[in-house]
Formats: structure tokens, sequence, C-alpha cells
């Protein structure tokens, strides 16, 4: 998997920096921007890099709150993975960062599971029951349920758990920087850091 050369501006951060116990340990890596790629879809669309749909994933995770939208904007996302000619590896790898990032109700979960199996077929990549262990149809247990007897402060838990799974996920699946993942997740850059120290061992 190659790295995804992007300009990257001058004025954005590209250095962490973190000392203990009398030693400092520092960070140097090349940062961009989500919002800087917003005005780009269409090189996004035509990109032949992997890394274009986690990139596509993210803005309209971000941008698109209807969730019936949502859900039409997964499938075009997951129209192009299959499309794209990648193996089936890179396809699983995706497809779980993509179901990751855009989130359904769970009442969408069919409709989506129909979609993409409509997919397979027409591409003839019957990848169904792995992509059902992936989560299709599941309930999205981890850290996103908001029973209505939880209180504000364990949903914001859950919520924030939820953020450090997906982070965990993208460290162990992608080539990203901390500071990408921080971004992407909108988690501190230290608490990625330390997420991937934790993965390591």
């Amino acid at each position: 998997m190659r790295y995804w050369q992007i300009p990257v501006k001058a004025s954005a951060p590209q250095r962490f920096i973190t000392s203990a116990g009398g030693c400092e340990l520092t960070f140097t890596f090349p940062m961009a921007k989500l919002i800087d790629w917003e005005g780009r879809w269409a090189e996004l669309e035509t990109s032949d890099n992997v890394f274009a749909l986690v990139v596509m994933a993210q803005i309209q995770a971000k941008r698109v709150k209807n969730s019936a939208t949502r859900k039409d904007t997964k499938v075009a996302l997951i129209r192009l993975l299959y499309e794209r000619g990648y193996n089936r590896e890179q396809i699983l790898r995706l497809f779980n960062i993509i179901d990751w990032m855009i989130q359904l109700p769970k009442r969408l979960d069919p409709d989506f599971a129909q979609a993409v199996y409509a997919i397979q077929e027409e591409k003839h990549m019957p990848y169904v029951n792995t992509i059902e262990r992936l989560g299709i149809e599941k309930g999205r247990q981890e850290g996103r349920q908001e029973g209505r007897q939880e209180g504000r402060q364990e949903a914001e838990q859950r919520a924030l758990e939820g953020k450090r799974n997906a982070a965990r996920k993208l460290i162990a699946l992608t080539e990203m920087s901390d500071q990408l993942i921080a971004e992407i997740e909108e988690l501190p850059l230290e608490e990625v850091a330390k997420l991937r120290a934790e993965t390591k061992h």
C-alpha cells in the first residue's frame, strides 16, 4: 500500500513533542486537513489511491445528516469500492472502515445490506458472509447505543468509546498518521498516540 502524496499547507501542524523523565520524543509528519479536500470531490472520485475513499467517507460522515441520504451516500461509496478493482482483502478492510465512519440508524441496516448484496451480485464478488461478520445488520453495540434509561454522561462515555474503537481500527488497518486519525475521530492527538502504543503490545 503506497502513501498518498498530498500537498501540505505550511500553516498545518507537522510536529508532536512529548517529554517525560528528562527524555523528549519528537514526531514529525506530513498532515492534510479534510476541509482542504471538500472542494476537490471530483479528484477524490477519480483517484486510484485507497485513502481517497477513506477521505470521501469521512467528509460525507460530517456533512450528511439526513438518515436516508446517509444510507444512499454509503451505498454509493461501497459501489465505488467494488468498481475500483481492489482485491478481496482491500475491499473488506475498506468496507470495515466505511461502515465505522458512516453510521446508520438500525432500521436502515436491512436496506443497506440488501443494496450491498445487489452490488456484489452485479459485480460477481460474493463476499456476503464475510461482510455479514463485519457488521451489516448489526445493532452497533460498540459505544453507540443510547438506551432511554441511560443518562447523558453514560451516553457521552459510550460515544467516546466508539471513537476510540474506530481509531483502533484505523491504526490496525491503515497507515494513516496519528494526526489524521485524531482529526477524523475528533480525539486528542495524545490519546491516539496512546492507543497506538497499546495496539503494539
